[in-house]
Parts: C-alpha cells; structure tokens; sequence
C-alpha cells in the first residue's frame, strides 16, 4: 500500500499535461481528500506517510483515467455543490458555476424587501437557480427547460432538497409553448450564451451538454430575446429579469433588448470584474 504523500505525487504527474498546478490541487483538495477520503486538507499535509486502503487508492486512480477523458470531475461523483447545498449532476445538465452562485445573490438581495410572488427560471437545468430561491424565498416558482433528461434530474434533486416547484417541459423558443406559462414577478435565467470559438479544444467544458453552453454565433442573443419576448407579455408590471451573460458580448446584447422595448438595464460585475450580469426592469 502507498502513502497518501506518493499518490498525490503520481496524481500530479498524471494530469500535469491537461491540467495546471492550481486545477489540479483544486481537484484533489476537494475532490480527492474531502470527499474520496473524507479528510481534511490539514490531515494530510500534516501526515504525509497516511498509508491509503488500497479499495481508494483504484478509486483515485478511475478519477485519473476519468480526467484523462476530458470529462468534470463532479461527473464521476455524480453530483455538484451549489450555495452550499449538494445537488445531483449527470452529462445532461451543465455544472452549477460560482458566477451562477452570484446570480442568486442578486435575485436574493432584491427580493429581500419586496412583495413577490411567482418567479420562474428558464433553462433550469439541474434546478439548483430554483431550488436554492425555493428554500431561501417564500414565493412560487415555475422552472422550464427544454430537456426532459434535464428535468427528470432537477425533480430528483427538488424531492431530495424538499422543495416545490412546478417544472414544466417547454422551449422557450416556440412562442406556442410559452403560452401556457404564467405572468410573474420576477423572471431568472442562465441561458446558452457561449460561442464554440471562445472554448479551446480539449476543455472539460466540451464535455458538458452542447446546447446548454453553446448558442450559434449567427445569432446569439435568440435566448434573450426569446425571454424578453416572454416577458412583455407575462412580467407583471415592475418586474424585472435577471440575466446571466456573456462578458464579451454586452453592449450588443443591451441593444437587443433595448430594441424590445426596454429602457431600463442594468448591468453587474461578478468577483472577476467582468460584466456577467444584466438586469431588466420592466
């Protein structure tokens, strides 16, 4: 049997060609020692001849041919952690991000003090945007995605977390299918805003689900316009939309939605001081 000093060795080894010092650590320290292990980061930097059970040590070295593939990491454990509540992840949904985490906080702030009732989420995905307002707020929420294999997910993950939310299968795209859903007050989405030139070949990304990420560089912005279409016929009035975005696109999208019919957007930074957020008033 090895030591836990020698397998974070042959672990670094491994990966060094796909991935930098900074992943790798970042992938071993949380995903390795914390919940592999189920150690803390302390225990083996303080104890480096840790002798590790040779049942762990074949599991770490499947997270190296895992990697190896291309694919993320939560994909192996199968689920993700998103505001602090574990959510179930599978290559059907994308992978909860922190500037998403950061989206919610921004929704959270504003509710705070205001009288809202129904909220919807479009592109919800593995459910964690609604289900983390679900648990944080006491209002109604409706979450649409045009996945079924996406959805069947974020109701396993709404059941686990004990929350009611009204998913419905619906692309927001066809204007006959979001006749059915109901006006709001607030209205939350992180929508495809990525163009396949912006990620490089080999990244992990690549291994999530396309048209959660990707949107045609011919037309980038259909999503937002799709949603503000939607929302000049179900945003009760002093609504407001709350966007994710793409940072190297926002002055084209602001005229997008400007063209909609909206004056007043605001725009937000997220912790790297890039434009990742958008806010419509109604």
């Amino acid at each position: 049997m090895l030591n836990i000093k020698s397998i974070k060795i042959n672990f670094n080894n491994k990966l060094k060609s796909i991935y930098s010092s900074r992943e790798i650590n970042s992938i071993w320290n949380q995903w390795v020692v914390k919940e592999l292990l189920k150690m803390k980061t302390i225990q083996y930097l303080t104890n480096p001849d840790i002798i590790i059970v040779e049942k762990s040590q074949a599991q770490i070295n499947l997270i190296i041919k895992h990697l190896l593939s291309g694919k993320p990491i939560q994909y192996f454990f199968g689920y993700s952690y998103f505001k602090g509540f574990k959510f179930l992840v599978n290559d059907h949904v994308l992978i909860p991000r922190p500037e998403t985490e950061e989206l919610i906080d921004h929704v959270l702030n504003y509710v705070k003090d205001k009288k809202i009732k129904k909220i919807i989420d479009i592109g919800t995905g593995s459910g964690c945007i609604s289900i983390v307002l679900k648990k944080k707020l006491n209002v109604d929420i409706t979450a649409v995605d045009n996945s079924k294999k996406a959805l069947d997910l974020a109701s396993r993950n709404a059941q686990y977390h004990r929350t009611s939310i009204d998913f419905k299968l619906i692309n927001i795209l066809d204007v006959s299918q979001r006749q059915s859903l109901p006006k709001v007050d607030l209205i939350v989405s992180n929508p495809p805003y990525v163009l396949k030139e912006e990620v490089p070949l080999g990244s992990v990304v690549l291994s999530e689900p396309f048209d959660a990420i990707f949107v045609d560089e011919e037309d980038p912005f259909v999503f937002y316009k799709a949603i503000c279409q939607f929302a000049k016929e179900n945003l009760n009035h002093g609504g407001k939309i709350f966007f994710e975005i793409n940072s190297k696109l926002v002055f084209q999208l602001i005229d997008v939605i400007k063209l909609l019919g909206f004056s007043h957007i605001e725009i937000r930074h997220d912790f790297f001081e890039k434009k990742r957020f958008i806010i419509v008033s109604s």
